[in-house]
């Protein structure tokens, strides 16, 4: 990065990005005893569990806790999932006419505050939007309060046609991801809203377009569940085809989406005595070198430690290895990847967050499946839509295995004072008798080339692209690079 042309004048960014992610550190350090408190009270509660999400944060990013909330120690503060407090939506009256969606509910019904409000807070919202003169004509949204702040400004010089509802109905509590609520009494439906905060070098804004994707890619992702019964047993999904923005441009790439949200419903059919355990929580060490999640799987030394990471391990290379197969490839990091998990361990993977589902033509064509009809921005890369097989497998090699398995070997390790290379043994085996069951598929011997035969992987690389961008759009500044085969290293049998 020193021989770039632009460290000189960049130098004192980075600088800036490592002092205001020491201090989010030190924070969230602070708010350990009562993150794990929490968790002893309600063992078995995905609240809990995005809260300890957060003594890892995202792995192997070192600015992954530089959260830019403007000012750094106002505003922000009971906004994270850290501080267990609950945040008060603000509200608004966005125009029909002025409103972009891909739900099927009708707009004039109020879905929004009908699906999140208990009866009292309904009707107080009610009574606000007659005052108003907003009760017909008009879909009544949340937004997060620190992006109303933001936004007010442009509603007061009549730049967006919104109607201010006011704040303090609603309770939700913050997740991990900052942007996605758990509602105050119905953890089994989230909100995800549009927060303009600088996190991992991008905005976290909600542009229509991702959430008109991430509805295409549900759909596809449900077709595959169909298809593969192995899928469908073992593959679950959050429902987040329900999604309004104010609309503000006539191109719906055009789309800042500032004021936007989603409604995100997480399956109800669940069996009894199973519960939802974060893939980020695994990884994630407390102070003294304890890792609460493999404890709550009931992991006393590192055998069984391994042991689980075996069967976490198989459920998600079978799961990623058939999603290759059919020529599209989720996000696979921690944070977008939950564990249903049933008495005798883990049983299946739940996913949220389809916006980002990747797709390879030719390979969905090989497999007989319908390509979404994604609308892409042009002038931007393109991730999306992926020519060539192997850069599909890519996504596969950097977020699921050296971010999310990686993380949670790497821990492991630390906390049962083991060997890491354990883990790339298991990874290895586990990837070898996955693929002996399909050899002769076309897909199968790509992927074993690239997993297990090549001397290199594709490495995504962070700070000197965050570093080489001038601003923040709303995607993570990365590129790929390479390194040597882990899977081939010493230490790890062929």
């Amino acid at each position: 990065m020193q021989s770039a042309d632009w460290w000189p004048g960049r130098s004192g960014r980075l600088q800036t990005l490592f002092a205001l992610a020491e201090a989010q550190a030190a924070r969230t350090l602070a708010h350990e005893p009562a993150i794990l408190d929490r968790l002893a009270a309600a063992p078995r509660s995905l609240l809990s569990w995005e809260a300890v999400c957060c003594l890892r944060d995202r792995p192997f990013h070192p600015l992954a806790r530089a959260k830019a909330w403007g000012d750094a120690t106002g505003p922000h503060a009971g906004f994270d999932a850290e501080s267990g407090q609950p945040v008060w939506l603000h509200w608004i009256a966005v125009p029909l006419h002025r409103l972009r969606t891909g739900s099927a509910m009708e707009a004039s019904a109020q879905p929004l505050a009908r699906s999140l409000l208990p009866p009292d807070e309904l009707d107080r919202l009610v009574a606000r939007a007659e005052a108003a003169g907003a009760q017909r004509g008009y879909l009544w949204m949340p937004v997060h309060p620190w992006q109303w702040q933001q936004q007010a400004h442009a509603a007061a010089s009549g730049q967006a046609p919104c109607i201010d509802l006011g704040s303090g109905i609603g309770a939700a509590y913050p997740t991990a991801s900052l942007r996605s609520l758990v509602m105050h009494g119905r953890p089994e439906l989230h909100l995800k809203l549009s927060l303009g905060v600088q996190a991992l070098g991008a905005r976290r804004t909600l542009p229509a377009r991702y959430l008109h994707n991430g509805a295409l890619a549900q759909q596809c992702l449900a077709q595959l569940r169909a298809r593969d019964p192995w899928l469908g047993q073992h593959l679950l999904l959050c429902d987040e085809r329900d999604w309004w923005a104010l609309r503000q441009h006539d191109s719906l790439i055009a789309e800042p989406g500032e004021l936007a949200c989603v409604l995100r419903r997480y399956p109800g059919d669940l069996a009894a005595g199973t519960w939802l355990l974060p893939m980020a929580a695994c990884a994630a060490l407390t102070a003294c070198n304890d890792l609460p999640a493999l404890r709550r799987l009931s992991c006393t030394d590192a055998d069984e430690a391994w042991a689980a990471f075996r069967c976490i391990a198989a459920l998600m290379l079978e799961t990623g290895l058939r999603c290759f197969a059919n020529g599209v490839m989720p996000e696979l990091h921690g944070q977008n990847v939950v564990l249903v998990v049933g008495e005798a361990g883990p049983r299946a993977l739940l996913l949220r967050d389809h916006d980002t589902l990747r797709i390879c033509p030719s390979l969905l064509a090989e497999a007989g499946a319908d390509v979404p009809a994604y609308a892409v921005d042009t002038a931007t890369p393109n991730t999306l839509m992926l020519d060539a097989p192997a850069q599909l497998l890519a996504y596969f090699q950097t977020l699921a295995i050296e971010v999310n398995l990686y993380a949670i070997a790497a821990a492991i390790a630390v906390a049962f004072d083991s060997d890491e290379r354990t883990g790339w043994r298991i990874l290895r085996e586990e990837i070898a008798r996955l693929l002996a069951a399909g050899t002769g598929n076309r897909t199968a011997e790509i992927a074993r080339t690239a997993l297990l035969d090549a001397p290199e992987w594709p490495f995504k690389q962070l700070l000197a692209p965050l570093l080489a961008r001038d601003t923040a759009s709303t995607g993570m500044p990365s590129a790929l690079g390479s390194l040597r085969n882990p899977l081939r290293e010493s230490g790890v049998p062929s």
